[in-house]
């Protein structure tokens, strides 16, 4: 038994006991006296003593009692399991999934408001003495509120829930749930709590990923001989979500400067679900900060039509002195998930590029088409006409050094055979600090013994042979090449742009995996190869690597390949360097919930996106400890941009059905949906309401026997006094028959 108002039954029991123990000190300081009638006195108390004892612990024992009874009806006893064994008060753990689909708008309110209505009217059913903690299922799982009976204190932390970006994270949050059920069992002493976790969320698939279980593998919770029923969780989920709304959502924005970097092409990819897709239109639009605003598109869906692209063409204008990288920001017009309305990219914005050429000049005339050497072809490649948007510089193989490459973006080496060590190293310190260098054999010879050395120091695992191979017929280029993000904006012409090339002498290449084929002949062996630079054995990689090494099997000399003479070469030249530079910059888009990585101890600040002005700091790995949560274009003082985006999956609202969350929920406790236990949670308040009642009658019936019987054992009735006279005369009846005892004249015996 508990009460309501413990403080009353305290104060109750107090005031039956303390008017007790008062008389029980004080009743034997009297000094007793004896008199001359004291002894008919003494005879007649002797004679009543018993039946004058009863009477008034009669009457006190129903006066205490009706003062118990009084003080319990007011104290409001409450008689449960829960309340008579402290064993079996419950410790209730809401795990409340608000990542970023938990925003979907259903009629005038959030999926989560809508949840979080659930969850406060199941709170109404619990005990006074259930403690509740909440766990917020978004990326990172985070504990919100320690477990707590406070109703105010739950109240409060349940009006900051709000949808976030982040993923949701039901699995490390159920672990987390349970880890905090743990820690307050062992906090009690060894106390074994009834343990219940509430997950409260619609299950759609971005919660649930089809197919994807909620715990590990060996991790269901294992049973002990003793008390099983008390050591499992109970797990209670709200009945899952069942409609499919019609969603349209940006899965990916590209954006990467024209080969001639007077413009930024921008393409954003679409797609929608729905239970139901019919006709349909959404409005795009794209702009960026010192970015010119191109007209909106309207995509027109057709019905049953999932996926669309929409490509823009932005220019700079107004884009600050010095600025490397802009923001681009593509925006879909409102519908039910705001979350996957918004997309981001980060480009290069540099009109004019610095590319370093590593050749030896020569001086040939026009029939000497065949001796040009590949340095020459790739600077007319790079620079075909004035305003081109590269500079090209030439480097000495002699005088390649740091301060030859200082300033530079990339750089071709034509003549690797000619470079020393300390050229190496110096390439090898270029490219890891975000440069790019395209390396190529030498066209003055078969051998080349220089590989080994170079892609060393350039920290790349490339391998290439020793010596040349000549090939008749001539290999041609694969008609369908690997899909590659170096080569994005020729991607649509490429398969026309490869067709004629020709290859009659080429070094086999090794050392890479296939995803970095760039280009690839028509029998599997590559043309085309981008590598990122990797970690010295026995050092950690770094976050973020940055640099690229691109390696060409054939130098563009026309004694190896027709490459320098086809429509292919500028643009594939102009590619390698510009697109090149962007991805050598690092890691510059990641999804939301996850670390942010740049320079170390870099400040992040969030230039495009909602919240503009949102920081993070890195750490001096580079990396941030905390992940990130805000979509956005996010800028370092050093010049690093990364652009942040939801990721797709963590936005899909297809729902998931019961037994597919029932299968997924089982395995951590007794499973259940809310529905079935409404009906299990109880009358408390009733049987609460019912035992007052019954100890108020209780003490109005104690007080009414008690004033009849106080009544009726009065010594102040006429009834009494009959009876204490009668008992007197008795007394002095007794004492005559003694006085007629013989007694010797004169007065004595």
């Amino acid at each position: 038994m508990t009460f309501l108002h413990p403080g009353i039954a305290v104060a109750t029991a107090a005031a039956v006991a303390l008017p007790i123990i008062i008389h029980l000190l004080f009743r034997r300081r009297r000094v007793a006296m004896d008199w001359a009638a004291m002894e008919l006195l003494r005879e007649a108390v002797r004679r009543t003593n018993r039946k004058l004892k009863f009477e008034q612990w009669l009457v006190l024992t129903l006066r205490c009692l009706a003062l118990v009874a009084a003080g319990l009806a007011i104290a409001v006893p409450i008689f449960s399991a829960e309340s008579t064994n402290r064993e079996t008060r419950r410790l209730v753990m809401l795990v409340v999934d608000n990542g970023a689909s938990s925003g979907l708008q259903t009629g005038t309110e959030t999926e989560l408001t809508r949840v979080l209505g659930e969850i406060r009217a199941m709170l109404t059913e619990r005990s006074t003495h259930d403690r509740v903690g909440i766990v917020l299922a978004s990326k990172p799982s985070t504990l919100l509120l320690a477990p707590t009976a406070d109703p105010a204190a739950i109240e409060q932390a349940l009006g900051r829930i709000e949808p976030t970006q982040t993923p949701s994270e039901l699995r490390g949050a159920l672990e987390l749930a349970r880890a905090t059920v743990e820690i307050e069992r062992a906090a009690e002493g060894g106390l074994d709590r009834a343990a219940r976790i509430v997950v409260a969320s619609a299950f759609r698939r971005a919660s649930l990923p089809d197919g994807q279980g909620l715990t590990a593998p060996g991790d269901q919770p294992k049973d002990t001989n003793d008390d099983v029923s008390s050591k499992r969780v109970e797990i209670i989920a709200l009945t899952p979500a069942s409609s499919a709304p019609v969603d349209v959502r940006l899965v990916r924005v590209d954006a990467r400067p024209s080969p001639f970097g007077d413009t930024v092409l921008v393409r954003a990819s679409l797609t929608r679900e729905g239970a139901s897709l019919e006709d349909g239109q959404t409005t795009v639009r794209a702009s960026g900060a010192g970015m010119s605003t191109p007209p909106e598109r309207t995509v027109s869906w057709e019905k049953g039509q999932v996926e669309a692209t929409v490509d823009f063409q932005m220019a700079p204008a107004g884009v600050a002195p010095g600025l490397r990288r802009a923001g681009i920001e593509i925006t879909l017009e409102d519908d039910v998930l705001a979350a996957g309305n918004h997309g981001f990219a980060a480009v290069d914005v540099r009109r004019d590029l610095e590319i370093g050429v590593v050749g030896r000049r020569t001086s040939l005339d026009a029939s000497e088409l065949e001796r040009v050497p590949a340095s020459l072809w790739i600077s007319r490649a790079l620079s075909p006409s004035v305003g081109s948007g590269m500079r090209v510089r030439e480097v000495d193989p002699s005088g390649c050094d740091e301060h030859a490459l200082l300033g530079l973006d990339a750089v071709v080496v034509a003549r690797p055979d000619l470079l020393s060590g300390a050229a190496c190293d110096a390439l090898g310190t270029f490219v890891r600090a975000g440069g790019v260098v395209v390396v190529m054999p030498s066209g003055e010879s078969m051998a080349q013994p220089w590989a080994q050395s170079l892609f060393s120091r350039l920290s790349v695992p490339m391998r290439m042979e020793a010596e040349a191979t000549d090939h008749a017929p001539p290999m041609r280029l694969a008609e369908e090449q690997p899909p590659s993000s170096l080569l994005a904006s020729i991607a649509p012409e490429l398969t026309a742009l490869v067709a004629p090339i020709e290859t009659k002498r080429f070094m086999a290449l090794s050392g890479f995996a296939a995803g970095e084929v760039v280009l690839a002949h028509a029998d599997g062996s590559p043309f085309l190869v981008a590598q990122i630079p990797q970690a010295a054995e026995g050092q950690a990689q770094q976050v973020g690597s940055r640099g690229l090494v691109l390696t060409l099997c054939a130098p563009p000399e026309l004694n190896w390949t027709n490459l320098p003479v086809k429509p292919l070469m500028v643009p594939l030249l102009q590619e390698m360097c510009r697109a090149g530079i962007q991805l050598a910059n690092g890691r510059n888009e990641i999804a939301v919930g996850e670390t942010l990585s740049g320079e170390p101890s870099a400040t992040m600040r969030l230039s495009e996106g909602a919240d503009r002005g949102a920081t993070m700091t890195l750490g001096a790995d580079g990396r941030s400890t905390e992940v990130v949560s805000l979509a956005g274009v996010w800028r370092s003082d050093a010049g690093g941009v990364v652009a942040a985006n939801v990721h797709p999956s963590s936005i899909a609202l297809t729902p998931n059905s019961m037994d597919t969350v029932r299968a997924a929920l089982t395995p951590l406790g007794d499973m259940h949906f809310h529905a079935a236990e409404t009906e299990v949670a109880t009358v408390e308040a009733p049987v609460a309401a019912e035992w007052s009642f019954f100890f108020l009658v209780t003490a109005l019936l104690l007080l009414l026997v008690e004033g009849v019987l106080s009544r009726m054992f009065s010594h102040a009735s006429l009834r009494r006094v009959a009876s204490v006279e009668g008992t007197v005369a008795i007394v002095g009846r007794i004492r005559k028959r003694s006085d007629a005892v013989a007694v010797p004249v004169g007065g004595r015996a």
